[in-house]
């Protein structure tokens, strides 16, 4: 397997990783300082911030199954699930812009690797 292939698996599953990292911490971790801080998830999240939260997991799962599988594969399928899933993250973190400002820089890492692979995908 040549070397740009690896590196974009390696570059799909560094997307999913930093994504899982980084929405654990905007849920779990306090982000502000009040007297009794608590992460998001304690305080309770509405459910159209939940659904958007669920779509940028699907989109890092799929880009990291997309990009795993094209490079061990090279089939354009693969590569279409790649650029769908990266643009589904990359829409929905763009839509945080505007909601949650801070959020959207907790997740921007992770779209970033999930351009970069899917950049990859186009190269090979």
């Amino acid at each position: 397997m040549p070397h740009r292939r690896r590196f974009e698996a390696a570059c799909g599953l560094g997307a999913a990783l930093v994504g899982f990292l980084n929405l654990a911490y905007a849920l779990f971790v306090p982000t502000y300082a009040f007297q009794s801080s608590v992460g998001m998830f304690l305080l309770g999240i509405p459910p159209a911030d939940l659904v958007a939260l669920c779509i940028i997991s699907l989109g890092y799962i799929g880009e990291a199954a997309g990009a795993v599988l094209h490079s061990r594969t090279g089939e354009d399928q693969w590569r279409l699930l790649l650029w769908g899933s990266w643009v589904a993250t990359a829409v929905t973190v763009a839509f945080f812009f505007d909601i949650l400002p801070g959020l959207a820089l907790l997740l921007l890492p992770g779209t970033l690797f999930a351009l970069v692979a899917s950049t990859l995908s186009s190269l090979v």
